[in-house]
Parts: structure tokens; sequence; C-alpha cells
């Protein structure tokens, strides 16, 4: 643990000594840092955005008990809709209604808004 704090403060001092000696200005280096930063903040928002809908989709497979072929009332208070699953991918549903329009649907709103099921599948032959 000392070593590895101890190995910090030396690269920090080095860094530090580096910057005055290429008379780095200062402001364009909190532009760079904080640019870094930004980036790094977008990249773990996209990862957890992706981890929620594989998340989303294994529950909706096995705790929701939904198969393909059932009708599902989707509870949206602004856009209520009576689809058919289509198919359970990874990250999306996809879903067709009576009229036959072919909807993709986030897994993540599915927990989020709330399904009623209508109809199930019979698989029985």
């Amino acid at each position: 643990m000392i070593k590895k704090t101890l190995n910090g403060l030396i690269i920090f001092v080095v860094i530090t000594i580096l910057i005055g000696i290429w008379g780095v200005d200062t402001k364009n280096l909190l532009v760079a840092t904080s640019s870094v930063f930004a980036v790094i903040g977008v990249a773990f928002f996209a990862q957890w955005s992706i981890l929620s809908n594989i998340t989303a989709g294994i529950v909706v497979y096995f705790s929701l008990n939904l198969k393909i072929g059932d009708k599902i009332k989707i509870l949206d208070k602004d856009f209520p809709m009576e689809v058919t699953i289509i198919d359970i991918k990874t990250f999306y549903l996809h879903l067709e209604t009576d009229e036959g329009e072919k909807i993709i649907y986030p897994n993540s709103l599915i927990l989020q808004k709330g399904i009623a099921v209508c109809k199930k599948e019979n698989n029985n032959g």
C-alpha cells in the first residue's frame, strides 16, 4: 500500500514538473481534463443503459414468463397499445399491432411501464 501511494505521488510530481517545463497553459489543461471526464461519463452512462436492457430482457423472459405469440397490453399513460410479441431479443421486444405495424420496444421500458397479458399463446399443439 505504501509503494502504491509513493508511486502515485512520484508520478503526480513528475507530471506537474513536466507541465511546468513544457509551459502548458493551465486553462487548456483544464479544458482537456474536463473533456476527458465528459467522455468517460458518457461511456459509463452508455454502459449502464446496455446493462439495464440486458438485465430487463432476462427478467422479461424468465420472471414475467412472456412467450412469442402472447398478446399483451402496454400500460403507458400517453401511448397505450395492445400488441403481439413476435420475438424476444437481448435488448428489445419485437412487437406487432393488430394493424400489422411492427414495433421494437426496449426491454427496460417493459419493466418500467408495466404490462397486462391479454392472451397467452397455446403451445400444446
